[in-house]
């Protein structure tokens, strides 16, 4: 009895569905593992920062009187020491990095603190706050590309939400913009925010988490407030 096989064309057509699915499904599989990175990165610096900040506070007292930029009489020149030393005493002895690397972005004093997982955390220190900008896979940054300007010279950051995610800790400001951050710790960015809900989080503000936002810092807070994960609504695609 002859055994019948499968003809050529069909091999063929068979390889061909499967080319097609994978071509489908392939993405999508990528991109959800990349969401699931970035939101474990998200979440263990979140932590480390908030638990650093607590054993610096018991070596060099509450975080509301710590040392930041001295911007003495000329509010747009910082005392580049100062905001130095702000990271070396209160931040650098607490976590675990491998280097940090000083520059100047906008003309502002910028360090960015190497982490052993690959990441990337730039503080960016101002008088009494102190901006944080994270990147969960380290060779998506570029001190060169850190920040954008748009074409009427204004400054953006255009891949905030994308592959770098906004932050703040500034506990000392107490004001109707500060309100998210007053006496807290690290934690995204939420300065200007009237309410912490997901329909002004992506809204019409500069600060939205939106496509057509200039600086996105928002998405940070959107992805906490969705319990550390990246809504399937996400309007940017997490690298």
């Amino acid at each position: 009895m002859s055994k019948k096989g499968f003809t050529l064309a069909e091999v063929l057509i068979t390889l061909g569905i499967i080319g097609i699915v994978a071509s489908l499904t392939l993405p999508a599989l990528i991109q959800n593992n990349k969401n699931k990175e970035v939101e474990a990165k998200l979440k263990k610096i979140y932590s480390a920062m908030n638990q650093a900040i607590l054993l610096s506070e018991k070596d060099n007292g509450a975080k509301e009187y710590w040392l930041y930029c001295d911007f003495g009489e000329d509010t747009n020149k910082e005392n580049t020491s100062d905001c130095r030393q702000h990271f070396e005493k209160y931040i650098l002895p607490y976590i675990k990095y491998t280097k940090t690397e000083e520059f100047t972005a906008a003309g502002r004093y910028n360090i960015a603190i190497y982490l052993g997982d690959g990441s990337v955390l730039i503080g960016k220190v101002h008088p009494q706050l102190v901006d944080y900008f994270f990147y969960p896979n380290g060779k998506n940054f570029n001190k060169e590309e850190f920040m954008s300007v748009d074409d009427n010279g204004t400054e953006t950051r255009e891949k905030c939400g994308t592959t770098f995610f906004a932050f703040e800790f500034s506990p000392v400001l107490n004001d109707r913009n500060s309100k998210y951050h007053y006496r807290k710790g690290f934690e995204p960015y939420k300065r200007g925010l009237n309410n912490l809900e997901k329909e002004e989080l992506t809204g019409s503000h500069e600060y939205a988490c939106s496509k057509t936002s200039a600086y996105k810092v928002w998405c940070t807070a959107l992805i906490q407030l969705n319990g550390w994960q990246i809504p399937k609504d996400y309007p940017f695609k997490v690298k």
